[in-house]
């Protein structure tokens, strides 16, 4: 029966963790969703790589278009998605960082002669993008430095895909668009005839120079010649652009799925890109909002014994149960340790030495009993009368000593009944004599 007991003890210690594991493992959202632009733009196409692998995790990625990062920060600030890709130079003070992802160049496209610099683009027809893309912040931005408004040309606030028709169609003179090299339309416009990239190759680094000053950031990126078709020789020269950085941004998603979408931005943006190295991206360099608590735990550390072994849920499960055992399981059995090995040894070594104190002091009685004179006899048998009463009241003996405990009781009411008949032989002495 005993063994049974401890049986059944083992399987329930074994089973809790496990039960507490498969369900912990489990609760996750399922469902979540991320800002895009538009069907047709990188961003698009980058979620639907990260919706397979979200998938492999079972977890559902769903795709929200917005008109641009102006509106994927609102949408992340309520409610409407849990993630979003965000333009550099549009970021949102009220929603956090997760990473840098990738670059993303300002393409200005236009028509007419070649131009030198930007300033060139006063009093044409301009597209900037329509209101609420993250296009139209950097765009405005990039013209005021160089002193072209509203006022002194003429701005088109469409998006991308219909700027490009309308360049095409000679409706506007030049169009801003801010996208990765793996944008959908891109190489389309690189080799529509009489349509130009603005080069900043002469200019680049007083770009990036004066926006420092002005605590903004730009990336400088080299195009190089036939990068996009060998064949074809687009582009036909090398180009100097300047870029800003892309970022995964969230507001309240939970710490599990931000660590979860870091790792899954890592699959697909580490590997090598026409502007970067393998590894570049993500990166939590020069965010410019506050970068979520679960990023900055990911960059100490990207992985974990756990993670590599097992799926991420349950790992992250057993890295939450080792975290809670080191923390309060461990101190709380090194403590039970030192109560078993040193608090009990020593209340079992102090219980033992009165015990041993008391035998020495009946020992030592009971040796000289018949040597007492009358008035020793009763002084001997106080004595043993106030040790047995001390004995009696004690409440300081381990169980492991009671049998020596009761032995010394028998004893020393043994040793009274001698010094009790030793004393009724001296009064008998006393009175013959």
């Amino acid at each position: 029966m005993k063994t049974l007991k401890i049986v059944l003890l083992f399987i329930i210690l074994v089973m809790l963790p496990i039960l507490y594991i498969a369900i912990q493992s489990n609760n996750h959202k399922k469902v979540i969703k991320i800002a895009v632009g538009s069907k047709v733009d990188a961003y698009t196409q980058y979620a639907k790589k990260y919706a397979k692998e979200f998938k492999k995790e079972g977890v559902t990625l769903k795709l929200v278009e917005t008109k641009g990062s102006v509106q994927a920060q609102e949408f992340l600030q309520n409610g409407k998605v849990d993630f979003a890709f965000v333009q550099g130079g549009t970021e949102n003070p009220n929603v956090y960082a997760l990473a840098n992802i990738l670059y993303e160049p300002i393409w200005i496209f236009y028509k007419g002669k070649r131009l030198n610099d930007l300033k060139d683009l006063k009093g044409k027809r301009i597209a900037i993008c329509e209101k609420g893309s993250g296009i139209l912040p950097v765009t405005l931005n990039l013209l005021d430095s160089v002193g072209i408004n509203g006022f002194n040309t003429h701005f088109k606030y469409i998006p991308s895909a219909k700027a490009y028709r309308e360049l095409k169609s000679n409706q506007i003179d030049a169009m801003f668009y801010i996208a990765s090299a793996d944008a959908p339309f891109l190489k389309r416009l690189m080799s529509l005839p009489h349509i130009h990239l603005l080069n900043f190759m002469r200019s680049s680094n007083s770009y990036k120079q004066f926006f420092v000053k002005r605590n903004k950031h730009f990336e400088i990126v080299t195009l190089y010649k036939n990068a996009f078709d060998m064949q074809q020789q687009i582009p036909r020269r090398d180009y100097k652009l300047l870029a800003k950085n892309t970022l995964l941004a969230t507001y309240n998603a939970s710490d599990k799925m931000v660590r979860l979408m870091l790792k899954i931005a890592k699959k697909v943006h580490s590997k090598v890109g026409i502007f970067h190295k393998e590894n570049t991206f993500p990166n939590a360099s020069q965010l410019k909002i506050k970068q979520h608590p679960a990023s900055k735990s990911y960059f100490r550390n990207a992985t974990n014994y756990y993670e590599e072994h097992f799926p991420y849920w349950i790992a992250e499960t057993l890295a939450k149960v080792d975290n809670y055992f080191f923390r309060f399981i461990l101190p709380l059995i090194a403590l039970f340790a030192f109560f078993i090995e040193v608090v009990l040894p020593t209340f079992d070594l102090y219980g033992k030495s009165k015990i041993n104190r008391w035998y020495n002091k009946i020992n030592e009685i009971d040796t000289e009993i018949l040597t007492l004179d009358l008035y020793e006899a009763k002084r001997r048998r106080e004595q043993l009368r106030k040790i047995l009463a001390e004995i009696r009241n004690t409440d300081e003996i381990s169980s492991k000593h009671m049998a020596d405990f009761y032995t010394l009781q028998n004893q020393i009411v043994n040793i009274l009944d001698d010094v009790e008949k030793h004393i009724k032989s001296l009064h008998h002495g006393h009175k013959g004599f």
